[in-house]
């Protein structure tokens, strides 16, 4: 039987890692290699994007891509996770009775940057941010340049604040609710997150981990090209491919590009060029 190679879309359950959902990939499907395309906090629950096999290679042209989330914030409680899983270390009764909804979108649409979390996997000289954070050490983390593309309101019921966002890589949510919370005049924390979309892909085409056996789990790989709908995408002949994989550029008229996603005849992803001046140069070889 051929190695599963591709994507699978899978709705993160609550209460686990980004890494227990690899763990249990590995072990229903036998493979080894398997990575993601964005972490979840084990409170977030959504969409995450899985690879396997030589797909793995392709997992840094969809991480750039912008993602909707949909979180719930709890106002006038501040933690040391910025979520429901730390201790409260503030507490401000001032909290807005009513919301000026037109405003506080505005607000939030002009955010240019926002703090990383200290309890976060950012790299600091070769560790995690929380490995510091859990031992009470202070780090001086530079706040992150973010875009939030849109913002909506989904509903106020004091002290609770559903809204709905479309933000671009590095976004950390849990800094951002407690953004928002600082725009009302209080403090806040992360007590409900799940991410609905990861550029076209959307969290209602993915599968739960319990569905998902042995037998079925190939049948369940999402198509390539469906993947890939924002990107440019060839089908290239095996004589092209061939001249690819030997590190050679082949003749292939149009825009400049600096990935293109390649296609055989099976119709699944062979691999990624780039173009420039009407030349196709190799990238990535998947087969």
């Amino acid at each position: 039987m051929r190695p599963i190679s591709g994507f699978l879309l899978i709705d993160k359950p609550r209460g686990i890692s980004s890494f227990d959902v690899i763990r249990k990939l590995r072990a229903l499907s036998g493979i080894r290699k398997i990575g993601h395309t964005g972490t979840l906090d084990p409170l977030a629950t959504g969409l995450l994007i899985c690879a396997f096999g030589t797909h793995t290679r392709l997992c840094k042209y969809l991480e750039a891509r912008d993602k909707i989330y949909e979180s719930c914030l709890k106002l006038g409680e501040q933690t040391d996770t910025g979520d429901s899983e730390g201790e409260i270390i503030a507490m401000d009764n001032n909290i807005p009775p009513n919301l000026s909804v037109t405003a506080l979108e505005e607000k939030v649409l002009a955010i240019g940057n926002l703090p990383v979390p200290r309890f976060s996997a950012v790299k600091v000289a070769g560790k995690p941010a929380y490995s510091y954070a859990r031992k009470g050490q202070d780090l001086d983390l530079e706040d992150r340049p973010v875009r939030i593309s849109s913002f909506s309101v989904l509903g106020y019921d004091q002290p609770f604040l559903r809204y709905r966002c479309t933000v671009s890589k590095g976004t950390y949510i849990r800094s951002l609710g407690e953004e928002i919370a600082k725009i009302l005049g209080t403090v806040g924390h992360t007590v409900d997150l799940t991410r609905t979309a990861i550029g076209n892909l959307l969290l209602k085409d993915a599968h739960q981990l319990d569905d998902l056996s042995q037998d079925s789990l190939s049948q369940c790989i999402y198509p390539d090209r469906k993947v890939f709908t924002d990107a440019e995408c060839l089908d290239l002949s095996e004589e092209q491919l061939s001249a690819l994989r030997n590190g050679q550029p082949i003749a292939q008229p149009g825009d400049d590009n600096p990935h293109i996603i390649l296609f055989g005849g099976e119709g699944q992803s062979v691999g990624v060029a780039r173009r420039s001046n009407d030349l196709l140069y190799p990238l990535v070889n998947l087969v």
